[in-house]
């Protein structure tokens, strides 16, 4: 796990988009790719940057969906003998929609990068304390983490890698995990998630 990738990203990209579903940075989104407008998608991103946004939408119909999204590398790709593939994508960037070049049969989106900030100049160190307890306490009541997860968490310096890998690992509400994506300024992020967390345990 690393700072946020620096990756170059198009001006472009296609979009999934996938209710519940958020893709943070640095985190891996295991997918199976079976509609044939995602097929089509995934073709042509293969064949291009192999970048791609995981948007959710705000209506059951998709005529909507959130501005600020996830970009993932397309790390792994296994074509099935149906014609599905599965894939592993990795997070790289926060990113907004900033227009849209096509919505059919699948949308490609114009896109800018979201930086993580580091806000106003404040000691953090007490509220990291708080997340790791809350981590822990997830473990003593019985849930499941991922076998790295632990190692991550106790290696990993950077406070807004350490904010996305524990909301995109424990945040089940997915309304929580959208309003985490959307806060660029890591103390603010930092609180949300201690404050997601903490209602999630009781």
């Amino acid at each position: 796990m690393s700072k946020e990738n620096i990756q170059e990203l198009p001006p472009s990209i296609p979009v999934m988009v996938l209710p519940g579903v958020t893709l943070f940075p640095n985190a891996l989104l295991p997918l199976h790719i079976f509609e044939p407008r995602y097929r089509m998608m995934l073709e042509e991103a293969l064949g291009a940057s192999r970048i791609l946004a995981m948007a959710m939408p705000r209506d059951e119909e998709e005529r909507e969906v959130e501005s600020i999204a996830g970009a993932g590398l397309v790390r792994a790709c296994i074509r099935n003998e149906d014609g599905t593939s599965n894939l592993i994508l990795q997070g790289i960037s926060r990113v907004r929609f900033t227009g849209w070049d096509q919505k059919e049969p699948h949308r490609i989106a114009r896109i800018e990068r979201l930086p993580s900030t580091e806000g106003e100049p404040v000691d953090l160190s007490a509220q990291v304390t708080r997340l790791h307890a809350l981590c822990l306490r997830f473990k003593e009541q019985g849930i499941d983490l991922p076998a790295q997860f632990e190692a991550y968490l106790n290696q990993i310096t950077d406070i807004g890698v350490i904010t996305d890998l524990v909301a995109s690992t424990l945040i089940a509400d997915s309304s929580v995990r959208q309003s985490l994506l959307e806060e660029t300024e890591i103390p603010r992020r930092l609180e949300k998630l201690l404050a997601g967390l903490k209602l999630q345990l009781s």
